[in-house]
């Protein structure tokens, strides 16, 4: 059932109609607007952390997409009453100095009274619509190239519960702050045939994507994917945000699981991340390349699986876990 009226322009070349990560507008000069949203409730004490993952998070989406950001508005829901203006100032200037290390000027906003703060940007930017990468076009035998560590999402509920070693929230933080400008620019040099950012639907939820999209499937080496320090123990101790099973739920038969692969391990695949990393298709001969320049640009790559040839469109897990 459709909620939303599609109205039909022509130029707008990705709209509601797919599962890109930000909606393109053509213009008359050969270039495309590429434009998202994103905020949401605080996972961090710390404001000025707050408003600055919501930032790096926000504009991840028009370099999931190879765009070049623009230009920033802010979206702000706090309870004005209740939150001291140093707080609020706080989360602005996160975010401002992400925005400023991107190079990206926030040109206005919007701000409401709310029981709950929220944060986070409308990020517009430019790009090739030529040259824009997609969720579909993945090809069987491509390698899938991650470009962050996984476990904020179980990382930040441990905080919640008090159970976060405060260094390991340190590690889960930069990870989050870090912005896939550079990552973007690095996966520039290699032939991304796909590519996504891996955010509240998990790894496997947005791979799932990728597949639907590209009409394939994929193989996911468990041991592979990189995994933030503290995620695994806190996940042994069930320690999981209400969005991990929403995720398991949602791949439902669409993931086959090796027996042997460990509780913790699915918990991690299944984690919703926040500002996650970069994920891409590319020629396998060119994924070890890959990632090494991903690695010497300061994220934490790996080479994590492979699409195939297939029909049903899943995940397979495979391997010790």
């Amino acid at each position: 059932m459709e909620y939303v009226p599609l109205l039909r322009d022509d130029r707008l070349a990705v709209g509601l109609d797919g599962p890109d990560d930000a909606a393109v507008y053509l213009l008359d000069n050969g270039e495309a607007i590429v434009a998202s949203l994103d905020f949401f409730t605080p996972i961090v004490d710390d404001p000025a952390d707050f408003g600055a993952i919501a930032a790096a998070n926000a504009l991840s989406d028009l370099y999931a997409m190879g765009a070049r950001p623009i230009f920033a508005l802010n979206v702000l829901a706090v309870p004005s009453s209740e939150l001291a203006p140093e707080i609020i100032g706080a989360i602005l200037r996160g975010a401002g100095e992400i925005c400023e290390e991107a190079k990206v000027p926030i040109a206005g906003g919007h701000s409401i009274d709310d029981t709950e703060p929220k944060f986070g940007l409308v990020a517009i930017g430019l790009a090739n619509p030529d040259s824009l990468w997609k969720k579909e076009g993945a090809r069987p035998g491509d390698t899938i190239v991650l470009g962050k560590a996984l476990g904020t999402g179980i990382l930040t509920t441990g905080v919640k519960r008090d159970l976060t070693n405060p260094a390991d929230l340190l590690v889960a933080v930069q990870s989050m702050r870090q912005l896939n400008a550079e990552a973007a620019r690095v996966l520039r040099g290699f032939d991304v045939h796909a590519a996504t950012d891996v955010t509240g639907f998990g790894l496997l939820g947005h791979l799932l994507e990728i597949c639907r999209a590209s009409a394939v499937s994929a193989h996911i080496h468990t041991m592979a994917p990189r995994v933030l320090p503290g995620a695994l123990q806190l996940a042994d101790k069930g320690c999981v945000p209400d969005g991990t099973h929403r995720n398991e739920s949602a791949a439902g038969g669409s993931v086959q699981w090796d027996e042997s692969v460990s509780e913790s391990r699915r918990l991690v695949l299944l984690d919703p991340q926040t500002s996650g990393g970069l994920m891409a298709a590319v020629p396998p001969d060119q994924a070890e390349d890959a990632a090494s320049a991903l690695d010497a640009a300061g994220y934490a790559a790996s080479m994590i699986g492979e699409f195939v040839e297939s029909s049903d469109r899943g995940v397979a897990i495979r391997g010790l876990g």
